[in-house]
């Protein structure tokens, strides 16, 4: 009887903490990450006076944290254009490349084609293709 009350006792508080878990406001959860969240968005004269009142820094060390922080800021801007610019140049290669290939392909199937029924003849060729029909039609479609 024990055993019983003590299992049922684990479960009870292991659903209770489970609940009070999933009723924190999601700013609570773990204030690490919104607190960096929070520093990227500071302009660099806020993050400068920030760090000027918890490190205790002078007036010229703040100011040159300052112009430090607005260099990182400004080739931080740079470096983020430079790879928007490149994430399209992809997209758009990728699909030059889909289209190039696809071309292909088609191209490659009719020289099959033509291959193929030099080979086997005209009758042949069509009744391949009345079977390849037969076949198409009988394949359960798939929803894409």
């Amino acid at each position: 009887m024990k055993k019983y009350a003590m299992i049922i006792l684990v479960a009870m508080l292991a659903i209770g903490l489970q609940a009070s878990a999933q009723n924190r406001p999601r700013n609570q959860r773990s204030n690490d990450n919104g607190r960096q969240r929070q520093e990227m968005r500071m302009s660099a004269k806020e993050r400068a006076d920030q760090m000027a009142k918890q490190l205790e820094l002078t007036a010229d060390q703040t100011a040159k944290v300052k112009a430090l922080l607005e260099k990182q800021d400004a080739k931080r801007a740079e470096q983020m254009a430079k790879f928007r610019e490149q994430r399209s140049q992809v997209a758009q290669n990728r699909e030059k490349q889909r289209e190039e290939m696809r071309a292909l392909r088609e191209k490659e199937m009719k020289e099959q084609r033509a291959e193929l029924e030099r080979i086997i003849g005209k009758e042949k060729m069509k009744k391949l293709d009345s079977l390849r029909e037969q076949q198409q039609r009988q394949r359960p479609r798939r929803n894409n």
